[in-house]
């Protein structure tokens, strides 16, 4: 069993290294199945989504640990109980004076709505009340007397906070689904381009060869992506058309040694047709 497992490894790894280097390695590929081919994806896309996750999920998990700080060494005792909300502390309390986010509490209700005007964003939480302005258009006013069945204190919603790093795992899936996802797309475009080379190049091959050729041809492209994400730089305009070119140009130069492989083999059958 332990002999098995570790051919299939090796196999996945030679393919890895073999799309990258080899554009002799696409004519083995079109000896295969489709099914093979979306199979290969799925794994290097496990393996490339989880590495490229590795620095998202660890900037997730510190800006929750430092919210927590923050907010557990900076913000004032409070409880919100039948609706009210009491806050220790001198009032009104600015808790940011940023433009594009004001927040502002007064549990003595004597702040006006009108402070928000002069701010871009901002919150106003009054005793009954929490006034948030979206932009100069949007308001949105929430009163607590709905939440009168509730009761919320400092200690109570910091025991809550460690929860969002469940958001963590997400990363690492949606990063995962976006590489096959992404890769059965791009595949499909690149199929049709490299249908358009097919018959340039008078190849003969059918749709699911060169869908399976795309999705080796976007080895590379992937280990790219890939490394930019660790890195943390952002894509540049037109990434994305650079992205498909490099897989464009192995899919012509693996078309282009098909040919010559094929015209080969049939100056070959020639030759020995004139000896007979």
């Amino acid at each position: 069993m332990e002999g098995n497992t570790e051919k299939i490894r090796l196999s996945f790894w030679k393919k890895i290294l073999g799309s990258i280097r080899g554009i002799e390695h696409y004519e083995n590929v079109l000896k295969e199945t489709t099914g093979k081919a979306i199979l290969y994806l799925l794994l290097i896309s496990l393996l490339l989504g989880a590495i490229g996750s590795i620095r998202g999920s660890i900037e997730a998990n510190n800006t929750i640990s430092e919210f927590m700080k923050i907010y557990n060494d900076n913000c004032p005792n409070f409880e919100l109980i039948n609706g009210e909300l009491s806050v220790e502390g001198s009032m009104p309390m600015v808790l940011s004076d940023d433009e594009d986010n004001y927040i502002i509490i007064d549990t003595t209700n004597s702040t006006n709505p009108d402070v928000l005007d002069s701010h871009n964003q901002g919150i106003l939480i009054l005793k009954d009340k929490m006034i948030q302005k979206k932009n100069q258009l949007q308001t949105q006013v929430t009163e607590f007397k709905s939440l009168q069945e509730l009761t919320i204190n400092k200690d109570i919603a910091y025991s809550y906070l460690p929860y969002a790093k469940i958001i963590i795992p997400f990363i690492f899936i949606v990063n995962i689904l976006g590489y096959f996802l992404g890769g059965l797309l791009s595949s499909l475009f690149l199929a049709l381009f490299a249908l358009i080379i097919n018959g340039i190049f008078k190849t003969r091959l059918k749709y699911g060869q060169l869908y399976s050729l795309s999705i080796y041809a976007l080895t590379t492209p992937l280990i790219i992506n890939t490394l930019l994400k660790i890195l943390s730089i952002e894509h540049f305009n037109f990434y994305w058309l650079v992205y498909h070119t490099i897989a464009y140009v192995y899919i012509g130069l693996a078309l282009n040694k098909l040919k010559s492989s094929q015209n080969n083999l049939e100056g070959v059958r020639e030759m020995w047709n004139d000896k007979l």
